[in-house]
């Protein structure tokens, strides 16, 4: 237990960060969706997309408030202290982008790239295990809203497929649905057990 309140500084931090790096890419999204140079396909994805990330911010204003952390992964400090770093440059690299993004000099393409960009952070188990368990009680449905994030990854990748040949992180997203239902899986059989139990 007092591992666990050692590492509630670095969450709140991973939380806040969290909700910045939302904002910034709902922001994106909707800048990416107003392009009529942009593929119809892609601009109603990002349309959609841009939607979903308004349901993340609601999310993390209720983590804020009380979400209480597991550790269902056996995070070290020093993990969590990476992981804020990761986060810290994902935030500059988005402030930049989205400044080139309101001059329009960015391409499709680019835009396509960021997208998987943006999103690589959902696949990473802190905040797969953040969103999991933040419910308090087994009618939360939160076990929902990490299949959610599944059910959006993977409309992404078939949308972007077509515009991803040649491109490695189109690799890289596929990779990272196959680790995400594996870690869904893994939370289902442990805290998801839990939780059924303590209901």
């Amino acid at each position: 237990m007092n591992k666990i309140r050692s590492h509630m500084e670095e969450i709140k931090e991973i939380i806040n960060m969290g909700r910045r790096l939302d904002e910034l890419t709902c922001e994106v999204y909707i800048q990416f969706a107003k392009r009529d140079d942009f593929d119809p396909a892609l601009t109603a994805l990002w349309s959609d997309m841009a939607e979903w990330k308004k349901d993340h911010l609601k999310l993390w204003k209720k983590l804020a408030e009380s979400f209480v952390y597991q550790n269902i992964f056996k995070k070290t400090n020093e993990d969590l202290k990476t992981i804020i770093r990761q986060m810290r440059n994902m935030q500059s690299e988005l402030i930049e982008f989205l400044r080139r993004l309101r001059k329009k000099t960015i391409t499709q393409n680019e835009a396509v790239s960021q997208t998987i960009l943006n999103e690589y952070c959902v696949i990473s188990d802190i905040f797969l295990e953040i969103f999991y368990t933040h419910g308090k009680t087994p009618e939360d449905k939160a076990s929902g809203f990490v299949r959610a994030c599944g059910v959006h990854l993977e409309r992404m990748a078939v949308t972007l497929k077509p515009y991803m040949r040649l491109n490695p992180l189109y690799a890289v997203l596929l990779k990272s649905i196959v680790e995400f239902k594996y870690k869904y899986d893994f939370l289902e059989t442990t805290y998801g057990k839990k939780r059924k139990a303590a209901g």
